[in-house]
Parts: C-alpha cells; structure tokens; sequence
C-alpha cells in the first residue's frame, strides 16, 4: 500500500530532550570518541565550551524519537517491516552541550517515489531553550515495494 501523500507537510508534537551527562559520555564510549571535549568538563571548559560537549552525531540519540512520531503515525500507512535508512543529514548552529534542553517539532518535509519504492523524509529543527536552533535535522527512510504502480 503506497504512503499517504496527503501527509506531507504534517507537523507533530514537539520533543524535548535534556543533554546528560552520562548520557553524553555514554554515547562518546560507544562510538569510540577518544576527543577530550567528548569526555571531560574540565577539557571542554579550557577549549571554551560552556560544558562538556556531545559529539556530533549524538544528535541521532534524538533524531530516533522525533521520525518515531511519523513512523507510527497510521495515517501515513508505513509497513516498518519494509524500511531501510536512507540517509540522515545535519547543519549545525553550535555544538550540544551538556545542560541543554532541547526541543525539536518533526514534520513530514516529502514523500516521493523512485521506481517500486517510496521515500519518507522527516524534517526538524533542534532548537535550544531560547528558541534558538542548534541544529537542523533530515532523515530520509526508504519503504520498499510500496509506491503505486
């Protein structure tokens, strides 16, 4: 069943998320990031950083809970089972920081298709407690099979 065009450009709730420590330094020993400013407040303080800062693709940890909306919304009609990760983009403002909570309203930017298979690509800006974005965020999944023939 192909996905409902009719949902394009449908925004859903904001996601907030505060930075943690653990989790910052979690994520840091998870992907092998050996860089001082990754691990240690004191290290990121004396390199200028407010706090300790996330690695740049610590930004993923929420990117999973902003498509989780459209993903399972049924209206979009979306088989998970056919899905494959497409691509997944970001354009920083500043780092993340420990301490920050941040905010972030998907919505459904396309849904287009190629050949058999569609493509869902999800939007969001990642925006500070001042309203101010930190980052901007794409991910694009590819629902296999699906697309009208």
């Amino acid at each position: 069943m192909p996905l409902n065009q009719a949902l394009k450009g449908k925004s859903y709730e904001p996601v907030t998320y505060e930075v943690e420590r653990d989790r910052v330094s979690d994520f840091a020993a998870a992907i092998g990031e050996e860089a001082a400013v990754f691990r240690d407040p004191g290290a990121a303080s004396a390199a200028g950083f407010a706090e300790q800062v996330a690695p740049p693709t610590f930004a993923t940890v929420m990117n999973i809970s902003i498509s989780g909306q459209a993903v399972t919304d049924p209206e979009l009609g979306l088989d998970y089972a056919r899905v494959v990760h497409a691509e997944m983009e970001y354009e920083w403002r500043r780092p993340v920081v420990v301490g920050d909570v941040l905010t972030a309203t998907p919505r459904i930017a396309d849904i287009y298709a190629r050949g058999p298979n569609e493509f869902l690509v999800v939007e969001a800006d990642i925006a500070d407690a001042t309203g101010q974005t930190v980052v901007w965020s794409r991910s694009v999944l590819l629902s296999r099979g699906t697309a009208e023939r």
